[in-house]
């Protein structure tokens, strides 16, 4: 089997070729596991991140819409506040 040193040097680049091979499809696979974890965790901060937009939208159409209200509700008692006050001009004067 073994002849002479090139056999030998020729059995050693072989092997060490081999364990080469093995290591580079060791890290390969590993950075492929690596990518899909990646993926995974990127998909998943896609998904919190809108649902905190659409949280953030509802919420600012909420306050736009309780905004409108509050300013009739604040027209609305000026208007009464008025009322009453007039009210009890009136009343004053009559006595």
């Amino acid at each position: 089997m073994i002849e002479n040193s090139s056999a030998i040097l020729n059995l050693s680049i072989a092997i060490a070729a081999l364990l080469i091979a093995i290591f580079l499809c060791l890290a390969l696979y590993q950075a492929f596991i690596s990518l899909k974890r990646i993926n995974v965790i990127t998909k998943k901060i896609k998904t919190i991140t809108d649902k905190t937009e659409r949280l953030v939208d509802l919420t600012k159409s909420k306050i736009n819409q309780s905004g409108s209200y509050l300013f009739i509700l604040g027209k609305l008692a000026d208007k009464a506040i008025e009322y009453f006050q007039k009210k009890e001009k009136s009343e004053k004067k009559k006595k």
